[in-house]
């Protein structure tokens, strides 16, 4: 009886501190988040992380998961002009990030901030992919997110790689990566434009694209007209290319404001990657005249003119995920630009018209419709109104019996019912429609959202074109609704 006792004694005092200690300790997080600033913010502050975490990583894990946020402190600079950077990006940026209290400006002398001794942009990234590789080891090497904006996407690019080559041909751990304004992006990114160009004077070396083949879940989350991540396919077109210059002003650096479940983002998937494409609402083009207090609706009479005139400069029936170096002259439908730019005359005109007061252009009807079929492009009373897309259509039927032989943009491999189709890939076969109107791919901006006839077109378009087709041969994204589509 006795031993008996003496067990159960020193069960009791072995036992239970081992339970009461394991009990007050918290149950480790699903994942962790390892967050890269961009250049000019060398360490993300908690505003920073609160927005990644709300509209880059929480849509795309699955619903309930615990993930703790860690800033990676990284050299994000480009000497010696770090300090132009950081001016251009407090003078068009957000506040938040770039205000004179924000992690755009950290707290350093003025001597280092202005960026004249630090190291160039080469060897800041370099010393980047170095720190966060020790972060990764540092957090176990799995059940990791990898965050990166900006230079930040180059660092984490290159630490995919890295990862890649490390656990080729073994069992990889659960990393993942979501990436914005990222230079890399395979059609768009200015690194994937000019791959292998080297800029002495900024020592900044054009990588190519971004691997799409690794075990690593990505996503990558692309503005329109960022000029970081969607740069002209046809830089020799003067209009896109300037455009996509002032969207590095204008647009990237409001990047951290859209979210990949926003409506109207087109999603599409190639490889390991997900990508979520924002249609942008107002050309950077015209920035500048929006800066110094040109009344909106004056810029809406000749804006619709020149965004078919950007456009041309893309070819938005090639995928994100495809690689796709910059071309010299687009293969250009005169009769589809002729349409869409009596189109875009004619809203310009009714913008016009509206300053005045004056009711919009009359609607021609078109054999076998009518003013109530139309919907959204109907102007006017019902008896004497105008669908100002009937008139290009017109032209472009009309010249269409003249000119019986297609020459859409993109048409290189010719498909049936209108398509273009690629050759066969171990992921299936890649199915790609042509835009509907060059005027397709526009319009949202974070700070002021505006709707348009050509928003909406070019949404309907590239969706049914890539997206659908895409997702149903890809991996699904992870959403907390797994029935939204993006």
């Amino acid at each position: 009886m006795s031993v008996s006792i003496g067990v159960a004694v020193l069960v009791m005092a072995t036992v239970v501190p081992v339970s009461s200690a394991s009990a007050s300790e918290p149950s480790p997080p699903d994942k962790t988040a390892l967050v890269l600033g961009g250049t000019t913010v060398p360490t993300p502050d908690q505003a920073y992380l609160d927005a990644v975490r709300d509209h880059f990583v929480t849509p795309t894990q699955e619903p309930g998961q615990a993930v703790t946020y860690v800033a990676v402190t990284t050299p994000e600079v480009g000497g010696p002009f770090t300090g132009v950077y950081r001016l251009l990006f407090t003078a068009f940026g957000p506040q938040s990030v770039w205000g004179l209290d924000g992690p755009g400006w950290p707290d350093e002398p003025l001597w280092k901030l202005s960026g004249l001794f630090d190291v160039t942009f080469d060897q800041s990234v370099l010393g980047g992919v170095d720190d966060l590789d020790d972060e990764v080891i540092a957090n176990g090497s799995d059940h990791l997110v990898i965050f990166g904006y900006s230079q930040g996407a180059i660092v984490a690019n290159r630490e995919k790689r890295r990862l890649a080559e490390r656990y080729e041909g073994t069992d990889a751990p659960d990393i993942e990566f979501v990436l914005i304004g990222d230079p890399n992006v395979p059609n768009g990114g200015l690194a994937a434009r000019f791959p292998g160009v080297y800029i002495p004077l900024l020592d900044v070396s054009l990588n190519g694209p971004a691997l799409t083949d690794t075990p690593f879940h990505t996503v990558e989350d692309i503005s329109q007209y960022d000029g970081a991540s969607d740069f002209p396919l046809y830089p020799l077109n003067l209009f896109s290319t300037a455009n996509a210059v002032l969207g590095g002003l204008y647009v990237h650096p409001y990047d951290l404001e859209p979210s990949v479940d926003d409506p109207g983002t087109i999603h599409t998937v190639t490889g390991d990657t997900d990508y979520y494409f924002h249609p942008t609402d107002d050309l950077p083009l015209f920035g500048p005249l929006r800066m110094i207090g040109v009344p909106e609706p004056l810029i809406d009479v000749v804006e619709p003119f020149f965004r078919v005139l950007v456009e041309l400069g893309y070819d938005r029936s090639i995928l994100p995920g495809e690689p796709t170096p910059a071309r010299l002259i687009p293969p250009i439908n005169p009769v589809k630009v002729a349409a869409d730019l009596v189109d875009a005359v004619g809203e310009g005109v009714n913008n016009a018209l509206a300053l005045t007061g004056s009711p919009p252009l009359p609607r021609i009807p078109t054999p076998g419709s009518s003013a109530d079929t139309n919907e959204g492009s109907v102007v006017g009373s019902p008896d004497k109104s105008v669908d100002l897309n009937a008139v290009g259509d017109g032209i472009a039927h009309s010249l269409s019996a003249l000119n019986p032989v297609s020459t859409d943009q993109g048409n290189e491999h010719a498909g049936t019912d209108g398509e273009n189709s690629e050759p066969p890939t171990p992921l299936g076969r890649w199915t790609k429609r042509a835009p509907q109107s060059l005027t397709d791919g526009v319009k949202f901006t974070p700070r002021k959202p505006r709707s348009s006839r050509a928003s909406a077109a070019s949404i309907d378009a590239l969706s049914s074109a890539k997206a659908d087709d895409i997702r149903s041969r890809g991996r699904q994204p992870r959403r907390s609704d797994p029935s939204e589509t993006g």
